[in-house]
């Protein structure tokens, strides 16, 4: 059975509440949104995460090479059945890094479960496009 309104409108909730709580640098309220064995990609060849902890290292050291961030979904597409839902979306970071803006466009991919209680992340994967790539070509 596919997804209800009003369960489009909770998780929708869940990615105002994390970038909410990413521009705050709110450690403990992202925890809280993530599941323990989470996994994912972020844009850099080394952040990979396998579980919660993984992830928390990645966003600390976000935040300690940057004064302010904040995360912004201009598009997301929920698809799902059940307590899960898969999300593809568009993302941008903007960040204050040495007193310089810098902005991040990508995409995002995440899977989303509700517990019951509430809808929490299980996976996420951010990426940058290949900017080399013209349109129209599959390849660099």
């Amino acid at each position: 059975m596919a997804l209800s309104e009003k369960q489009e409108n909770e998780i929708l909730t869940l990615f105002e509440n994390y970038s909410e709580a990413y521009s705050k640098k709110d450690k403990k309220a992202l925890k809280e949104m993530v599941s323990p064995g989470i996994s994912g990609f972020g844009s850099g060849p080394d952040e990979i995460f396998l579980d919660r902890d993984d992830l928390m290292t990645g966003i600390a050291r976000d935040f300690s090479q940057a004064g302010s961030v904040v995360i912004e979904f201009p598009d997301i597409w929920i698809q799902g059945e059940g307590r899960v839902a898969w999300i593809t979306g568009l993302c941008i970071f903007v960040a204050r890094v040495e007193n310089e803006r810098v902005v991040m466009s990508g995409r995002l991919t995440a899977v989303v479960r509700n517990t019951g209680r509430r809808w929490i992340f299980e996976q996420l994967h951010f990426s940058v496009p290949n900017v080399q790539q013209e349109p129209g070509q599959s390849f660099a």
